[in-house]
């Protein structure tokens, strides 16, 4: 009797156990930003450091590509902080060397406009130090990922620059995670 219940308790463990692991691994807490929740599933993982001025981090798993892996940053200051949409735009146009590739789109989901920018061309990174660093290192062939999701409650920025084939390889993910919090 004894040798027929050990086989059938770990048949119900790993059942259990195995199916538990799975739902976890499906539902991945949405990151949240404003009012917005950013719903996302593999290969994007949370990486939030709880560094300043940052709502989240999210990164695109590129591995299984052989790409350098692409990390998406979430801001979010509060209802009228963080600058114009035009503001931020040039701004972000600005981090580039001389004049990037751009090219711009905006679209209206469930009454919210969001504005996208796509930049290409030799990118001024400043680390760690932020935008305001002294010391940029050049990095050519990059494309920065960007959207501005309006909201009464405040804009909401997405922000990413990568090696420029790993971030036009995830430019559609990009954009389905920046509407995520629209899907019904």
């Amino acid at each position: 009797m004894k040798n027929r219940l050990i086989p059938q308790l770990l048949l119900a463990l790993s059942l259990a156990f195995g199916s538990s692991l799975s739902a976890q691994a499906a539902d991945a807490e949405p990151l949240k930003a404003g009012e917005f929740s950013f719903k996302f599933a593999k290969p994007w993982e949370n990486v939030s450091s709880g560094r300043p001025m940052r709502a989240g981090e999210l990164k695109y798993d590129h591995t299984e590509e052989g790409l350098e892996d692409v990390e998406v940053v979430f801001y979010y200051f509060g209802a009228g902080q963080g600058g114009g949409i035009e503001a931020n735009i040039q701004r972000w146009v600005g981090q580039f060397e001389a004049e990037p590739k751009i090219e711009r789109e905006t679209i209206e989901v469930d009454g919210h406009k969001i504005h996208y920018l796509y930049a290409k061309g030799t990118y001024l990174d400043s680390g760690m130090g932020g935008p305001f660093a002294g010391q940029k290192t050049s990095k050519p062939n990059y494309m920065m990922l960007a959207a501005i999701i309006e909201s009464d409650q405040g804009a909401v920025f997405l922000k990413a620059a990568a090696p420029e084939k790993s971030a036009e390889a995830i430019k559609d993910a990009f954009k389905k995670l920046s509407q995520s919090p629209f899907e019904k």
